[in-house]
This record gives C-alpha cells, sequence and structure tokens, in this order.
C-alpha cells in the first residue's frame, strides 16, 4: 500500500467541514478563506504523518509475513531431513537385523 490518496483526502474532508461550519456561522468570505487555509494546512501534514505510519506498519506487515514464510520453509525442510534419516536409519537397522539373523542361522 502506498496511500498516495490519504492525505489529500483528509485535507480536503476537513476543508470541507471548516467551509460548511464556516457558512453555517454566517462569516465573512475573508475570515473563511483564513480558517479553510489553515485546516487545510494542519490537516494536510496531519494526513502525511498518517500516511507514513500507515506505510511503516504495512511494510513490517509484509516482512513479518514473510519472516513467518521463511521459518515455515526452514521448519518443513528440517522435519522433511529428519524423515528422511529416520528412514535410512530404519532401513540400516533392518539390515542388520537380517545380517544377524543369517549369522545364527549358520
Amino acid at each position: 500500500m502506498e496511500g498516495k490518496n490519504i492525505s489529500p483526502i483528509i485535507t480536503l474532508t476537513a476543508a470541507s467541514i471548516a467551509c460548511v461550519i464556516c457558512i453555517l456561522r454566517g462569516a465573512t468570505l475573508y475570515s473563511t478563506l483564513k480558517i479553510v487555509l489553515l485546516v487545510m494546512i494542519v490537516f494536510y501534514i496531519i494526513g502525511r504523518i498518517v500516511q507514513k505510519v500507515l506505510v511503516k506498519i504495512d511494510q513490517d506487515a509484509e516482512e513479518a509475513a514473510l519472516q513467518r514464510q521463511r521459518e515455515e520453509q526452514e521448519l518443513a525442510a528440517r522435519e522433511l531431513a529428519e524423515a528422511e534419516l529416520n528412514k535410512q536409519n530404519e532401513e540400516n537397522a533392518e539390515e542388520t537385523e537380517a545380517g544377524q539373523a543369517v549369522e545364527n542361522k549358520e
């Protein structure tokens, strides 16, 4: 997630709300423009901070998912290696038992 639109959306939403409030209160055009400009600047900064935080959270989540996937692959590889080793040990034990059985018959 890049979050390119987060800051403009927050800024425009806050400016729209400020504009409506100024109209409902009967503010003059000049004071409305000052208030809306100030609101846009403040909420643009807030939007940029929120955007950076969300992008950082998304990156951390992706890194954690990749790390979990690597750990699962390593565990599966270890389990496969252990299974093969156990199979070889069982085959060796069977060969040894068969060899001893032949020796005992002689």
